[in-house]
């Protein structure tokens, strides 16, 4: 598994990997079959290869029941049905199902084969059996590519509010004979996850599966991307959509017709705020000094004015801009192995962003959204997983 930055695909994601890629951001990517069908996405695996990246596909059972013209494509997708209807599934289906996993990672020359599985939930041993068929069918697909198999492992919100039900799910899914872990955790409906406990619970179970000398992937992570090398991750997945910033379901939900958003202006991501802000309403109202603060730059911000008059800017180059340069921090926290280390890089940052929100805050101007209600959480967090599991990260050194 490559460590760093791994591109997570969602709408139209598949031209700004290239030109990510082309920047030197990311090192992977993660094909979605929701937003690309099969024959694209072999066509598209062919070019992220031919610029040095890794790839895999996440096979999405999450929502069994949804579909789409792009899922229909993939002959693994009959495989995607009710919950109810899994539990009946014999061992002729599975071998099928091995088969179809075998066929689809060949055609697109994965790194390493994501098994498909529904979501954890508390309470649950049905799904832990069926995850555990599915992933004993990826596994022999795997082998028999010659590639590592990784056992997924999303944890739902009915799992995820005591540490009790957290540690049963992750107990079961470590007993799995797997090559690593794809790990994504669902948050409360918020646009940034902003919970301190919920946040330190997601780092902890993070380091528990860490803490097996396996590899793991935090999948949809987003912004947290700054927290997953943190607490022992190899990698971390990496979206421009606030859907793709944490584990959510409504991504397999029928679309609602409410539109993306329509007329609103982009947002520049600060990597010193560890936020965005709105471009250039927000930004005009910064001083000169707090603005030279605020604006951090990639290959794709260069267009925007430091000063008025303040020039357009795209919202897709402010997603290029989000993506490339939440990348640009995980390459740098990605150089040194120990994750103790790692968590300290994050919380330096943390700590520069609660500051600087502090100084904005002073000088008068209030941001939108509380888009400074989560930094000082996750800095919380952060240290506390530091400080409760100090052994455990000392365990990690040894191995990194």
């Amino acid at each position: 598994m490559r460590r760093g930055s791994w591109h997570q695909f969602g709408d139209r994601s598949q031209l700004l990997a290239i030109e990510q890629l082309q920047q030197g951001a990311g090192g992977g990517v993660i094909l979605s079959p929701r937003d690309l069908p099969q024959h694209k996405a072999i066509e598209y695996a062919q070019r992220y290869h031919g610029l040095g990246a890794h790839v895999l596909i996440d096979q999405q059972f999450y929502v069994p029941h949804f579909s789409n013209p792009n899922l229909a494509s993939y002959p693994v997708s009959r495989y995607r049905t009710q919950t109810a209807q899994m539990h009946q599934i014999t061992d002729q289906d599975l071998a099928a199902l091995a088969t179809e996993l075998y066929t689809i990672n060949k055609l697109l020359s994965t790194d390493g084969l994501i098994a498909p599985a529904f979501v954890y939930e508390a309470g649950r041993p049905d799904i832990v059996q069926l995850n555990a068929q599915l992933f004993n069918a990826a596994k022999q697909a795997g082998d028999d590519l010659g590639i590592p198999t990784y056992a997924t492992v999303i944890i739902g919100r009915s799992a995820t509010s005591s540490d009790q039900t957290l540690s049963v799910i992750l107990s079961q899914a470590t007993a799995l004979n797997s090559d690593g872990f794809y790990y994504g955790f669902e948050f409360i409906p918020e646009r940034i996850p902003s919970s301190r406990e919920a946040v330190l619970r997601c780092c902890t179970a993070g380091l528990t599966l860490a803490c097996t000398g396996l590899p793991v992937l935090h999948a949809y992570a987003g912004p947290m991307a700054l927290l997953s090398l943190g607490f022992g991750a190899k990698g971390s997945a990496i979206g421009h959509n606030q859907n793709l910033w944490y584990f959510n379901r409504t991504r397999w939900a029928p679309p609602t017709g409410q539109g993306g958003g329509g007329g609103a202006p982009p947002r520049f991501f600060s990597s010193s705020l560890w936020g965005t802000v709105v471009y250039p309403d927000e930004v005009a109202l910064l001083s000169p000094a707090l603005r030279s603060q605020v604006l951090t730059h990639s290959p794709f911000s260069q267009s925007v004015s430091p000063n008025p008059p303040f020039v357009n800017w795209s919202r897709w180059d402010a997603y290029k801009h989000l993506v490339n340069a939440i990348c640009s921090v995980v390459s740098n926290i990605a150089a040194n192995n120990d994750p103790r280390a790692n968590a300290n890089a994050a919380i330096a940052l943390l700590q520069g962003a609660v500051d600087l929100h502090s100084d904005i805050a002073a000088s008068g101007v209030l941001l939108r959204d509380d888009t400074n209600a989560y930094q000082g959480n996750w800095l919380a967090a952060m240290n506390d997983l530091l400080n409760r599991h100090s052994s455990d990260f000392d365990y990690l050194a040894l191995l990194s």
